[in-house]
């Protein structure tokens, strides 16, 4: 048995603007350009990532809306089913 299987697994604090599902709405319905909303991740033992993550609708598909991100450690990625995930360096 590895020694490894014994220690505590540190998982990763995320905290998200709480109006973010409202934010998304309002640009994906059209009634503001864009907008944005923040992302904090963290990490015992570890350097914090806090972003930016700027809404809007893509300018070619606009039933489409497209995150990006203020900071190049997070990165907003669409699943198969078209639900956005926030992505960090952790």
């Amino acid at each position: 048995m590895d020694t490894t299987d014994n220690l505590p697994l540190s998982l990763p604090v995320v905290t998200i603007q709480h109006t973010f599902p409202q934010i998304i709405k309002e640009v994906q319905d059209g009634l503001i350009p864009y907008d944005k909303f923040w992302v904090s991740c963290y990490k015992r033992s570890e350097t914090s990532v806090h972003a930016v993550v700027h809404v809007e609708l893509d300018e070619v598909d606009r039933d489409l809306v497209s995150f990006k991100s203020s900071e190049k450690d997070v990165e907003v990625k669409r699943d198969a089913e078209g639900v956005s995930e926030l992505l960090d360096s952790f």
